[in-house]
């Protein structure tokens, strides 16, 4: 296959799709230079076509030379002006660039390849076009007739890649569209049927569409690292710097700080490597290398073919091993089951159980989120697979590489979407203001050296010298380093962050959203009891599930109702499944490999009721559930023995027969003839079918070696004859007849129980019976939107299947024949889920229709979950995990508002809210009930009491809480409950009230993973600050929606949230919290600081610019790499304060306090300086420097520089005590050992020089002194940096920080209306006196 690149230019405005290859007739015009595709979707982007200029291009190199690399250097920095200097403007179809701007209004460039393919290549995204003399030619511009017939048609592909992502020219649309897999637009009747197995050239040119599966994160080369790196902004202001530096003869200086630069990259290109590495490593850790696919043959067969992962592409069919294996796509099983871990990509570590899509669902468009239990997710571990014995467990891919659901989170990592927070877009606002002070201190710079007569080049050098010291290089650097210092903090408490300014975010939270079960509550749920239907009312509560009579369909609902599987011989699935099941002490077998290749069926899980849950007398077939399907078998090596003896009761099982078997014979009652008749030897014979209404005769066979079988030897209905000649048809080996399946087990704990056959009704004597066994046959597994699960069962000996149910009560309440609900069911319920207890409900139906093993598989869960029997409620307990209270109160009491969302019960909900203090004992709690438009009535909106006023709990069996609810108690405090499917109404008819309910929202019950998401962008869009915390895979979108998730996840790489914390409890939430307030308040510190530091040296060195001289190279040193540099290193080392407080960090740097606090400093900085350089000019001794010659180096050793030196070098280290604040945010500074040791030693060294100068230490610092002279002067500078010290600590805690500056700064700019619009919407709704309507309908055409 070639690819080489085709010059399109003249060609593509008329281009033309055409399936066959040909050019059409049609012709198109040039579509617009701009386009907009995935509109209104976080994926939108504008393009903008542009094509290359020979004379534009030509004209950037040129000016490239002139500036020496300057204009190249702008444009690598800005690549969209690159675009703009070198191209212009073109129709997407010519353009050669395309500059993209995304849905978050930044800017990206991207160049257009283009490929010649084959034929057979997908032509829906092949140019078709005549190429003359090596230049392409469409259909009609200007090529000859000749030119058409003789030249040959290239077909060419054009597409650009953005973020991984490849975006496909498509004549027909004439624009450029992402390029899908089989995700969108495709039914799974396609996927069924149309997908066998690609030939190896389908399979080629597909790759060239799709690419490489490979999620790959470059690690780049250590010489890429170090070009990227010193091209950095940053790092070329410091070698301009460094240049200017050694110009002004300031060459030690300039040394030391290209030293210090070097050091400073070396250790930023390892961070950057290793960090880059350890992406690399967790994208690769799940890769696979081999596997199996089916390949197309030209003879029309599929063969099994092993290839490297990375040549999959959507459309290929993968062959899942039985072992399992590491998923490298994303693919659909269209046969078998599959367990799979999928803690990688969501955080939950219970593996769950992947169906494949039926036929049923044949007219649906395959969708993988709203498919996801039909879907394995690349990166997710496939622990086994299960299906016919001897049949491949097929699942088509979907998606490949980056399109992947892996690969999406691995982009949500390499390329995340920039946070609103102001404190990013402030600081840089500030940059420029520091850039127009420095314009001012060059003005003032140039008009002192004009004045002084100086030389050009020195006052072109000083007077950039400026910009260097106004505008430190380091100030983007020191905006981090408090969220730096908080990462690592937080690793060591087993947090992880994978979006470090996401922490500074955090600091702001004004709102936390909990998921329940597993996040405030216990993730073991315990079975408190069980209450079974007794006729049309409920019964009594029963603790002991497991006296319960086991042929009760509650109990066999509980047994049979789940997905649990063994893995490692250990019972594995959802803990709410594990539990129940545990309770009825029922056994659950399932098929080995053995058995698999004996039956060569599809063997499903089977259950069984314990030992001692059955009676040793024969049951009678009214007490027992609708039984098993026929499943005798006959075989001259595999079979069951089946004995006859005087105890009352016979031998019937499945797998394995009991070994040795042993020999029964029975008297014959009245009416069956008993005869004996010798069989082939080593017949065995299974007997598990008996027949309704029929006359059973049974014979004793002998083997010859003492042995007995039973025989069915006559029956009177002749239909009856041919149904068990079927029976006992055993498929042989490969059969294709999939109809009668083996059932795996759901038994008795240690030995086999037996029954009566059920039917059986005109048996009166024979003891015949069978295994009380349930065969699981097929499962609707449980989903978050349906809330409920169901199964398909049979049991052993009936002809007939079962479907067993359950899920939320009002789900399966909406599921059951009306007759079947008992009338205290609402009550019943009530009682419970108020009390904080999970209440399942179950229900069962019997298929009366004759459906065979293969049709369940196809079978539509709407056709089967409909007309049930409503069996009982199931009762746990979800006990609050002992952290979960204290940190809600924490949480309230720094006026951080808790909200719970989940998808469990309502009253449930309310409760736990109430036991963990989400809600006050005497809070009111009012229930939206929407009630959704008819014909005649518009939808309407009630808000009703949620707790009964003369409801009391009563005290329960176990330990629970009890609460006694007075509604008629005046409380100035209420709370709104809603549930998923009101809050879908009220989205839909009421959005004018939607941020009235969320702003007094408190329970949301029933949501769904999307109504999850839905209601953290509401509560954004109000400007609440969200943070939330879960611990599921239902939780994931509202995790990656709130500003701040926090998943409760064992897996360290998990990238289910921007934090993952390894504790299993919410106490990581104000640990993140009070990270985030530090850190903000830390990143606000040090760059109040370092803006500081700038002002102050910018000032120092334009009074001594006056003074004719300057700060030597020495002092320079010991300012900036001595004080500032280790000051600002060590200031973010302050840890959090561990309380929560109810004031919040401020977030706007612009803001006036923070204003204020910098020009106070900056105004009590001059001042003082000033200050001390006009109390030098008075004394009597002093003698002013005098200027120096042209060409002369400045005179830096004079009174006027040691002045100025001691006193801005004691501001330097009186404002980091101002700028290092305590509580509430962090703790005290001298918890900050070593930034209190390092202030000590400066203090000290600088004391030294001023009141003590060693004459060693006075030379090498080029300060002037006198040893015994002028001590007065030096303690009055002690008394003016003393001064300095008190006024700006004041300044700064009594002033800056004081409420009343607050206020009046308010009154000044007129700020009447809150700022955030929650705080609006909740003074609005308190200053309704109708609010809320309790009781009143709300009409949504009324709007409020």
């Amino acid at each position: 296959m070639t690819h080489r690149r085709i010059d399109l230019r003249s060609s593509t405005v008329n281009m033309t799709y055409d399936r066959l290859g040909e050019v059409g007739d049609k012709e198109r015009g040039p579509p617009n230079h701009c386009r907009v595709i995935q509109q209104g979707t976080e994926e939108e982007l504008t393009l903008y076509g542009y094509q290359n200029s020979a004379c534009k291009a030509a004209l950037f190199y040129l000016l490239t030379l002139i500036t020496l690399g300057i204009f190249y250097l702008i444009s690598y920095w800005k690549p969209e002006w690159r675009v703009y200097w070198k191209s212009r403007k073109s129709a997407l179809s010519d353009a050669d660039a395309l500059i993209l701007k995304d849905a978050d209004g930044q800017i990206h460039v991207a160049i257009v390849e283009s490929e010649t393919v084959e034929s057979g290549f997908p032509s829906q995204y092949v140019v078709s076009s005549h190429s003359f003399n090596g230049v392409c030619n469409g259909a009609h511009n200007g090529a000859s007739d000749v030119t058409h017939l003789t030249q040959p048609l290239h077909r060419v592909l054009r597409y650009f890649i953005f973020q991984h992502i490849k975006y496909i020219w498509t004549p027909e649309k004439m624009t450029f569209t992402r390029l899908y897999g089989y995700d969108q637009n495709t039914p799974i009747k396609s996927l069924l049927n149309d997908f066998r197995g690609f030939t190896a050239q389908e399979q080629m040119q597909r790759q060239i569409l799709y690419g490489l599966n490979m999620i790959s994160v470059e690690v780049k080369s250590y010489w890429h690292l170090l070009v990227t790196e010193i091209l950095n902004p940053f790092y070329v202001f410091q070698i301009a710097s460094i240049t200017l530096w050694s110009f002004d003869n300031y060459v030690l200086y300039a040394t030391c700080i290209f030293l210090v630069s070097c050091l400073s990259i070396i250790v930023s290109l390892h961070e950057t490597r290793k960090q880059s590495q350890s992406v690399h490593d967790m994208v690769e850790a799940s890769n696979t290398s081999n596997i199996s696919i089916l390949r197309a043959t030209p003879e029309e067969t599929t063969v099994e073919v092993e290839v490297n992962a990375t040549e999959l592409v959507p459309g290929d069919v993968v062959v899942l091993p039985s072992t399992g294996c590491s998923m490298p796509c994303d693919a659909v099983l269209i046969s078998g089951n599959a367990i799979v871990n999928e803690s990688m990509l969501t955080g939950e570590s219970v593996p769950v159980t992947k169906t494949p899509i039926t036929l049923s669902e044949e007219n649906e468009i395959y969708l993988p989120k709203k498919h996801k239990r039909h879907t394995l997710f690349c990166g997710t571990s496939v622990i086994q697979t299960r299906y016919y014995g001897s049949a491949q467990v097929l699942a088509v891919v979907v998606r490949t590489g980056f399109n992947t659901a892996k690969g999406e989170l691995v982009r949500s990592i390499l390329y995340p979407r920039p946070l609103d927070f102001k404190f990013y877009k402030d600081a840089m606002k500030f940059i420029l203001l520091l850039f127009f002070i420095a314009s001012i201190g060059m003005s003032y710079s140039i008009y002192i050296y004009i004045l002084h007569k100086e030389g050009i080049v020195k006052t072109i050098v000083r007077t950039l010298d400026i910009v260097t010291i106004v505008v430190p290089p380091a100030l983007p650097a020191a905006m981090t380093v408090g969220t730096y210092y908080a990462q690592s903090r937080l690793k060591k408490k087993g947090i992880f962050c994978i979006s470090p300014p996401r922490i500074n975010v955090s600091g702001k939270t004004k709102l936390v959203c909990f998921d329940k079960t597993g996040t405030l509550t216990e993730d073991g749920l315990e079975v408190w009891g069980v209450v079974e239907v007794e006729g049309s009312h409920m019964g009594t509560p029963v603790m002991d599930v497991s006296s319960v009579q086991h042929t009760s369909h509650l109990v066999a609902a509980m047994a049979t109702c789940h997905s649990l599987t063994y893995l490692n011989g250990q019972l594995t699935g959802d803990p709410l499944d594990v539990k129940m099941f545990e309770a009825t002490k029922w056994a659950l077998e399932e098929p080995v490999e053995d058995d698999t290749h004996r039956f060569d069926n599809l063997i499903p899980t089977l259950v069984r009721p314990p030992a001692s849950s059955l009676p040793s007398s024969p049951i009678s077939v009214s007490s027992i559930p609708p039984p098993l399907p026929p499943s005798i078998s006959t075989s001259p090596t595999h079979g069951t023995t089946v004995s006859t003896s005087p105890p009352p009761s016979a031998i019937v099982s499945i797998f394995p027969p009991p070994p040795p078997p042993s020999t029964v014979s029975t008297s014959p009652p009245p009416g069956i003839t008993v005869s004996t008749i010798s069989p082939p030897p080593g017949t065995i014979v299974s007997a598990h079918t008996p027949l309704a209404g029929s006359t059973l005769v049974v014979h004793t066979l002998t083997d010859g070696s003492g042995g007995g079988t039973i025989s069915v030897d006559g029956l009177v209905d002749l239909q009856d004859v041919s149904l068990l000649q079927q029976s006992l048809e055993e498929p042989t080996q490969g059969s294709s007849n999939y109809d009668q399946m083996t059932p795996a087990v759901v038994k008795p704990s240690n030995r086999e129980m037996y029954m009566d056959p059920p039917n059986i009704t005109n048996i009166v004597e024979t003891p015949f019976q069978v295994p009380y066994e349930i065969g699981i046959v097929r499962q609707f597994p449980f989903s978050s939107s349906s809330q409920r699960m169901s199964v398909i069962v049979r049991m052993l000996g009936q002809q007939h299947m079962d479907l067993y149910a359950k899920g939320a009560p009002e789900v399966i309440q909406s599921l059951c024949r009306p007759e079947s609900v008992p009338d205290d069911l609402g009550p019943i319920l009530t009682q419970y889920t108020v009390q904080g207890f999970r209440v399942i409900a179950l229900a069962y139906r019997t298929i009366k229709t004759k459906l065979s093993w293969h049709a369940a598989q196809r079978i539509s869960r709407d056709q089967v979950e409909c007309d049930l029997t409503f069996v009982g409620l199931l009762i746990l307990q979800n006990m609050l995990k002992p952290e979960t209270k204290p940190v809600i109160c924490q949480l309230q009491k720094a006026n951080i508002r808790t909200v719970m969302v989940t998808g469990d019960n309502i009253l449930t909900a309310i409760s736990v809210a109430r036991d963990c203090c989400m809600v006050g004992v005497t809070d009111h709690v009012y229930e939206a009930k929407v009630t959704p438009p008819t014909c005649d009535h518009p939808s309407s909106l009630t808000f009703e009491p949620a707790d009964s006023p003369d409801m009391i709990v009563h005290p329960a069996a176990q330990d629970v809480s009890i609460m006694s609810i007075n509604m008629d108690s005046i409380s100035p405090k209420y709370h709104f409950a809603v549930t998923g499917k009101a809050w879908a109404l009220i989205c839909q008819h009421f959005p004018d009230l939607v941020p009235r309910i969320i702003a007094r929202g408190t329970v949301f019950a029933r949501m769904s993973p999307d109504q999850k998401a839905q209601l953290v962008e509401e509560l954004q869009a109000i400007n609440y600050i969200v943070a939330m915390c879960g611990d599921g895979a239902n939780d994931c979108g509202a995790l990656k929606a709130a500003h701040v998730g926090i998943s409760l996840s064992e897996a360290e790489a998990s990238v289910a949230a921007p934090f993952t914390s390894h504790t299993n409890n919410i106490e990581c939430v104000p640990q993140v919290i009070c990270e985030g307030r530090c850190a903000l308040t830390t990143n606000f510190s040090v760059f109040k600081y370092m803006a500081l530091y700038s002002i102050i040296q910018f000032v120092s060195v334009l009074i001594l610019y006056s003074a004719y001289t300057n700060l030597s190279d020495p002092q320079f040193l010991y300012i900036d790499l001595f004080i500032v540099t280790v000051i600002a290193i060590f200031m973010g080392y302050t840890g959090p304060n561990l309380e929560l407080v109810a004031v919040k960090p401020l977030g706007n740097l612009l803001g006036a306090v923070n204003m204020f606090s910098i020009l106070s400093q900056i105004f009590l900085v001059i001042l003082f300086q000033v200050i001390a350089y006009f109390y030098l000019l008075q004394q009597s001794w002093f003698v002013p420097n005098k200027p120096t010659e042209i060409g002369e180096v400045d005179n830096v050793v004079s009174w006027e520089t040691a002045t100025i030196f001691y006193v801005s070098s004691f501001q330097y280290l009186t404002l980091c005590i101002t700028y290092s604040p305590g509580r509430p945010f962090r703790k005290p500074l001298v918890t900050n050992v070593w930034l209190t040791v390092s202030l000590l030693i400066l203090t000290v060294t600088t004391l030294l020089m001023l009141l003590c100068p060693w004459s060693w230490l006075m030379t090498l610092m080029k300060i002037k002194y006198s040893s015994d002279k002028y001590m007065m002067f030096r303690i009055a500078l002690l008394l003016i940096v003393a001064t300095h010290f008190v006024v700006s600590i004041s300044a700064e805690y009594f002033l800056a920080s004081s409420r009343s500056l607050k206020k009046c700064f308010q009154w000044l700019m007129c700020k009447r209306e809150p700022k955030n619009k929650y705080k609006t919407v909740l003074r609005d709704m308190d200053e309704d006196p109708s609010w809320p309507p309790i009781g009143t309908p709300v009409f949504s055409f009324q709007g409020t």
